[in-house]
């Protein structure tokens, strides 16, 4: 009995002696906290007075030295960045129209075709037979009605012959022309001229109406393809100039606004705008992506300030002038910005000068050295 109140007391001890050592390991890492917090302000403290101090030492020495830029009026322009795919305006898919096999390929993929070129000829031999038979009967039938109608001219026979004569080689006629149509129709040609890309039939291969034959991409004539935001309709215009950048190609274009969609996507909210692209050397190929540059603003003699110098407080936006050695803040009203430059629309006048270098060093007042 002695033992197990014995054991119990022991118990209690290493209980009471575990729950004293997590109490002070808490207290610890509270404390610990608390000393960082402080050492983080008091890093924000030593900053900022530094900051101070470096001022005030360059003020005393005559001067924080800066950098100015003379506001002037110049040519401002902003751009839409877009991306844009290359598409070409005539990239035909030619079809077989009427079945037959297929006898030779008389070009190779590659090469450029012009125009009523042919490409594939299809087995003819039967319909060229059909052909040459019903020729032989139209001529048969052009001599009859002939001298049918030199007789009937001259009141011999009689009008039927004569009518039964014209009428069997006008429709001879016809059904020559249809064959011949169908005959043709075995070769199959260029439509346009252009590239012939690919060939989908190959020799000895039955060709079915309606089947896939050969494709011709014209690549000397391309567009770049690009969908706008639905914001920029009433800005956009044809003839609108455009800068054109294939960064896989190191090509750089300016070209014209040739096609403004009057139609805004329900699904994407865009609407479409088409670049011509005169493309002679072949470098650019379809399905290619440019990066597309609209012009969406243009002012002449415009005031622009390097981005960077203009900063802002809970009043709006701000710069430092240049005023009897003395840096004086002047709040402006901004306008776009284009390659780190800003149009300011107004708070400066042309003649001012702006620190565009040693800002963040001076405030309202500041005794300034100009460089």
């Amino acid at each position: 009995m002695k033992s197990v109140k014995l054991l119990s007391v022991l118990t209690l001890a290493i209980l009471v002696g575990c729950g004293e050592e997590v109490n002070e390991l808490s207290q610890k890492k509270e404390t610990l906290k608390e000393l960082k917090q402080q050492m983080g302000d008091l890093k924000s403290q030593i900053s900022s007075l530094e900051k101070e101090i470096a001022l005030s030492d360059t003020l005393v020495q005559g001067g924080v030295v800066v950098h100015t830029q003379v506001v002037e009026g110049t040519n401002f322009t902003h751009y839409i960045s877009q991306p844009g795919i290359v598409s070409s305006k005539e990239n035909i898919l030619v079809s077989v129209e009427m079945g037959g096999m297929v006898v030779n390929r008389l070009v190779e993929e590659g090469r450029w075709v012009n125009k009523g070129d042919a490409i594939i000829q299809l087995d003819a031999s039967i319909l060229s037979n059909q052909v040459e038979d019903l020729r032989q009967s139209t001529e048969l039938a052009k001599t009859t009605y002939e001298r049918q109608d030199n007789l009937w001219k001259q009141g011999i026979g009689s009008e039927m012959q004569y009518l039964q004569a014209k009428n069997q080689y006008v429709s001879l006629q016809k059904k020559l022309a249809a064959m011949e149509a169908q005959l043709d129709k075995l070769e199959l040609v260029a439509p346009i001229s252009g590239r012939l890309d690919e060939i989908y039939i190959n020799v000895g291969e039955f060709a079915a109406p309606a089947m896939p034959a050969f494709r011709i991409v014209n690549s000397k004539k391309l567009q770049v393809e690009v969908d706008v935001a639905e914001r920029y309709s009433a800005i956009i215009k044809k003839g609108d100039l455009v800068n054109l950048s294939f960064n896989a190609l190191g090509i750089n274009r300016q070209e014209k606004v040739s096609f403004v969609g009057q139609i805004i996507n329900p699904q994407n909210r865009t609407f479409k705008v088409k670049i011509n692209l005169n493309n002679s050397s072949g470098d650019i190929k379809p399905n290619a992506v440019a990066s597309v540059k609209l012009q969406d603003f243009s002012q002449e003699r415009a005031m622009v300030l390097p981005s960077a110098c203009i900063k802002k407080d809970m009043r709006g936006s701000f710069v430092f002038v240049a005023d009897n050695s003395k840096a004086i803040k002047k709040y402006v009203e901004t306008g776009l910005s284009q390659d780190d430059m800003t149009h300011i629309i107004s708070g400066l006048s042309l003649g001012q000068e702006v620190i565009v270098i040693g800002y963040d060093g001076v405030a309202n007042g500041s005794k300034i050295e100009i460089k």
